[in-house]
């Protein structure tokens, strides 16, 4: 499968989310949610709560004292409601109406001095599991040629609609839930494809 500007074959992707499952239990229980994503959008899916905050932490979000009460009171409910929680970055084609509501949302928590791409994305992915790829200095490093907005948006959803990864994303899930019920990666097999993809660019960015 192709990765922005990297490539990996399913039996690699498999070894790395297998080694990523293990040493990351506690993000995948109350970040992802997993099992049963039965945490998709939060307690209160159109607007930013401490609870939300706290599960960023648990990704590495490090939050200052002084982003929390600018979050908390981001007014962001229209661009929240806009979005379903289950909207997928897949059906977020450049230029439609889905991927210019995830813009003018992402343009909301946008601005503020010391809340940068990988807070906000961690944040906004939180939110919509489904449509916001989550970026750290890693995953820029794998899309080399586009690290943060509308650029790197779109760069994602090209990697998410290529039929080649497709096909590959839906053999590593296959795969994924076969995995023994001892094994961490497992749950991975209930995570969304955007959120596979966010964690082998960031192993891959990692080791490059």
């Amino acid at each position: 499968m192709n990765i922005g500007t990297r490539k990996i074959v399913v039996d690699e992707a498999i070894a790395q989310l297998r080694l990523y499952a293990e040493t990351n239990g506690a993000v995948l229980r109350y970040y992802d949610g997993l099992p049963g994503m039965t945490l998709v959008g939060g307690a209160e899916p159109n607007q930013v709560t401490l609870s939300d905050l706290g599960r960023t932490m648990v990704i590495g979000a490090d939050l200052r004292a002084q982003d929390i009460p600018w979050l908390l009171e981001v007014e962001a409910e229209k661009e929240f409601a806009a979005i379903p929680v289950d909207a997928r970055l897949e059906d977020a084609a450049p230029g439609s109406d889905l991927f210019e509501a995830a813009m003018a949302l992402d343009e909301k928590f946008s601005g503020h001095r010391g809340f940068g791409q990988a807070k906000k994305s961690k944040l906004l992915h939180l939110k919509r599991p489904f449509l916001y790829p989550v970026s750290d200095s890693f995953i820029r490093m794998t899309y080399t040629n586009a690290a943060a907005g509308a650029e790197f948006l779109s760069a994602v959803h090209r990697d998410l609609v290529n039929p080649a990864n497709i096909r590959d994303f839906k053999l590593l899930q296959v795969r994924l839930i076969a995995e023994p019920a001892t094994s961490a990666a497992r749950l991975l097999g209930e995570a969304p494809t955007l959120r596979l993809l966010d964690i082998l660019a960031s192993l891959l960015g990692e080791a490059k």
